[in-house]
């Protein structure tokens, strides 16, 4: 069979935009069905409905401290000079703090406040006033309250507040089911003794855990050889239990890449090849009404891919907007030189100096997996620009939370510090 080579070279952008009009256009971003879970398991869970308050927060007037419960009116006159003598149980009643307030008690004296004279007599020097120190009911949350919205991501806060207010069942959306197929004769499973020629499977952990951080449920499959029946047969075991195929390696136009083939031949190739650097050779598809993306073998591509293209359809499948890329401004600490055409997303490192940050390009070849852990954030080069000149400023959307790199020293790469 003739090698096709595939030669497009459209914008990422376009690609992306004609793949989810396509998944669109077949409802597989109307959302999944709700599923109802248990609170305490739904963190980083989207709701698929409203959440309303079950019961008032508190439900019952309560002490807010420790000390004795008082009628406010009886206490008037109290002073250091004229302390007022409280006959327990009668005219006061020790509580505790979340205790429910005594019938026909209106206010309650910190214990600090307080002597005892015996065992039956309190000794106040400062009179009480109506509602001191005690929670009215609903003070935090009013029974019908809404608590959290429709298409919400639910955080530990949300969690405690819908516990306090009754609610232990929540509706939620199920996270997207994405396969992750390693694929390649020399794919090894990672161990320390590698053969000459043997590559030791790492893409498959790493792409699962970006798919776990975008509320994703992964699967790795084992590693599958470069056999044209055998992917096959393993695409066709994916479909049929997950929600989306992310196929990695095979993708570009050698002898032994057989992905955009096998999508054809199952489905619709939507997009074979853009015009980025890395991750060029990515393949969009469609197989069963499910997409299929092909993504390159190496790392920094199959990172880069998974983020273009992968990212996006997980979260609208959970009903929610892809969340912006946090972004700072910094000058590049020396010239970026791209070539024309493509689109390309430069690693950088970032350090402060004085009261700037400054930009320092890594390495930025697309096996170089530890240039994007050590790295800090990327410059985005436009496709018909040839660079940025040292000491521009450039955006640089950020591999890491903003307060990190703003509250202390950046993440450096190993020749400067671990």
């Amino acid at each position: 069979m003739a090698r096709k080579v595939f030669v497009t070279s459209r914008p990422w952008q376009e690609a992306l935009e004609e793949f989810l009009g396509t998944l669109r256009t077949n409802n597989y971003l109307a959302g999944l069905p709700a599923e109802e879970i248990d609170v305490t398991k739904a963190l980083g869970r989207v709701t698929a409905a409203p959440v309303y308050a079950a019961i008032s927060s508190p439900h019952y007037p309560a002490a807010a401290m420790d000390g004795i419960a008082v009628r406010a009116e009886k206490t008037f006159g109290a002073s250091e000079g004229e302390p007022l003598e409280l006959a327990l149980d009668r005219e006061a009643v020790v509580v505790d703090t979340g205790d429910p307030l005594p019938e026909g008690f209106d206010a309650v004296i910190m214990i600090e406040e307080v002597a005892f004279k015996d065992k039956a007599t309190a000794v106040i020097r400062r009179p009480a006033v109506p509602g001191q120190n005690i929670r009215p009911v609903g003070e935090d949350i009013t029974a019908g309250e809404l608590l959290v919205p429709v298409n919400h991501i639910l955080t530990p806060y949300d969690l405690g507040g819908m516990l306090a207010a009754g609610v232990t069942r929540v509706a939620v959306r199920p996270r997207p089911r994405v396969a992750i197929l390693p694929t390649g004769t020399e794919l090894v499973p990672p161990n320390p003794n590698p053969a000459p020629g043997e590559i030791l499977e790492s893409n498959g952990t790493m792409l699962a855990g970006l798919v776990t951080r975008w509320g994703g449920e992964p699967q790795v499959y084992p590693i599958t050889p470069d056999d044209y029946q055998l992917l096959k047969e393993r695409l066709l075991q994916a479909l049929a239990g997950s929600d989306l195929v992310l196929i990695n390696a095979g993708s570009s136009a050698g002898r032994e890449d057989y992905t955009a083939r096998l999508v054809a031949e199952l489905g619709q190739v939507l997009t074979h090849g853009v015009a980025t650097r890395p991750g060029k050779p990515v393949i969009l598809g469609i197989v069963e009404g499910k997409p299929v993306i092909g993504v390159p073998g190496y790392p920094v591509s199959a990172a880069l891919c998974a983020e273009l293209f992968a990212r996006p359809v997980i979260y609208y499948r959970q009903g929610l907007e892809p969340p912006r890329r946090e972004r700072v401004q910094a000058v590049l600490a020396r010239k970026i030189y791209s070539p024309l055409g493509r689109e390309e997303f430069v690693r950088v490192r970032l350090e402060r100096e004085g009261d700037r940050l400054v930009a320092i390009p890594t390495s930025r070849g697309a096996g170089t997996i530890m240039a994007l852990a050590r790295a800090d954030g990327i410059v985005v080069v436009p496709r018909l620009a040839e660079g940025f000149a040292a000491g521009q400023e450039v955006t640089v959307y950020l591999l890491r939370p903003r307060e990190a790199l703003l509250e202390g020293t950046p993440h450096r790469s190993q020749d400067h510090q671990g």
